[in-house]
């Protein structure tokens, strides 16, 4: 009997913890759905909401924000700018590091770009490295890294 309630305790455990992993990685697709949903309305404060306090972004360009305020001030900047009328999608990657902690690949696409003449741009695919932490039960973005690949050199 003593046997039979140790393994269904494991059991338990497992299954929460399970679950638990289950819960935060719909939590953190439902913040970076989030995020997209503020780009496409061009709203840089719902999209710095997503971020902590002392997050970072370097963006496509090299241009670097350190903690919130920044961060708006570049999506006010790039949303007035390069991506003014762009839409956002992207397929994410989930990997959980620890409990706290988890990695994001999104492959990504910005469409709707215009040259500074006005001409239409190609969808600007890319993808975008992104670490997620878990702050008093909620997760929240801590570091955005774009990148996009470059063709291989010549053999």
């Amino acid at each position: 009997m003593k046997r039979l309630l140790t393994i269904l305790v494991a059991v338990l455990a497992v299954s929460a913890g399970l679950a638990t992993a289950q819960d935060d990685e719909a939590s953190i697709r439902k913040l970076s759905n989030e995020f997209f949903a503020a780009w496409n309305a061009h709203d840089a404060m719902a999209m710095a909401a997503t971020f902590t306090e002392d997050a970072d972004v370097i963006n496509p360009f090299g241009r670097v924000a350190k903690g919130r305020a920044a961060i708006v001030k570049l999506f006010t900047d790039e949303h007035a700018g390069p991506f003014k009328g762009t839409t956002y999608t992207a397929k994410v990657s989930l990997r959980m590091l620890a409990p706290t902690v988890a990695l994001g690949d999104w492959e990504s696409a910005v469409n709707g770009m215009h040259d500074p003449t006005g001409k239409a741009l190609p969808p600007f695919e890319h993808h975008v490295a992104v670490a997620y932490v878990k702050q008093d039960g909620h997760w929240l973005t801590a570091a955005v890294r774009p990148y996009a690949f470059l063709p291989p050199p010549p053999q």
